[in-house]
């Protein structure tokens, strides 16, 4: 039994987070998504709603996936962005 690598899905897939940031652009993302994990831990301490909590640390963590992996959410869907 083999697996079939060549399926419509896994060949529409590739190429779906190939790099399309520059070094400038994914220290930018690398810092703010740090920036927000280091806002989402401070608003654990003080009394704002978990709702905002989580929305800030989950974005975090995306903004630092994009830096890492440099890709942009935004311009694979085709939008320009100028930052």
């Amino acid at each position: 039994m083999s697996s079939n690598l060549t399926s419509p899905i896994i060949l529409e897939m590739q190429g779906v987070f190939d790099c399309n940031l520059d070094s400038a652009q994914q220290w930018r993302r690398i810092i703010f998504g740090l920036v927000l994990l280091v806002l989402a831990y401070g608003a654990h301490t003080y009394s704002y709603g978990r709702v905002f909590q989580w929305g800030l640390g989950l974005g975090g963590v995306f903004v630092l996936f994009e830096g890492l992996k440099g890709w942009c959410a935004l311009k694979a869907l085709g939008f320009r962005i100028p930052f």
